[in-house]
C-alpha cells in the first residue's frame, strides 16, 4: 500500500531537517588545504567559504612572485577539493523513494 500523503510530508520534513543539520555543521567545520611546496595553508568552512591564508615567510626570501601565485591556486583548490569531501561525508548520498 503506498504511503498516505501525511506519511508523504513527515517524510520530506525529516529529510529537510537532515539536510539543514548537515549544511549546519558544513558551516562550523574547518577544512584545510595546502600547496604542494607545504608554503601556502588555506583554511575554509565546510561550505567552501576561505576563512584564512597562511604562508610561510620562506616565500619572501625567494621572491617569486609566479611560484607564490601558483601555491595559493594549489592551496585553494585543496581546500575546496577538501570541503567537497567533507560535504558528502556528510550529506551522504541522498535516497528518495516514490511509490
Amino acid at each position: 500500500m503506498p504511503p498516505s500523503f501525511q506519511e508523504f510530508m513527515e517524510n520530506a520534513q525529516r529529510l529537510e531537517d537532515q539536510m539543514r543539520g548537515a549544511q549546519a555543521e558544513l558551516a562550523k567545520a574547518v577544512v584545510t588545504g595546502r600547496s604542494q611546496d607545504a608554503t601556502v595553508v588555506v583554511m575554509a568552512s565546510g561550505l567552501g567559504k576561505v576563512q584564512a591564508v597562511r604562508v610561510d615567510p620562506v616565500v619572501y626570501e625567494r621572491r617569486d612572485a609566479a611560484s607564490l601565485q601558483a601555491a595559493i591556486m594549489e592551496a585553494i583548490q585543496a581546500a575546496g577539493e577538501n570541503a567537497g569531501k567533507l560535504a558528502t561525508e556528510k550529506m551522504g548520498p541522498v535516497e528518495i523513494n516514490l511509490h
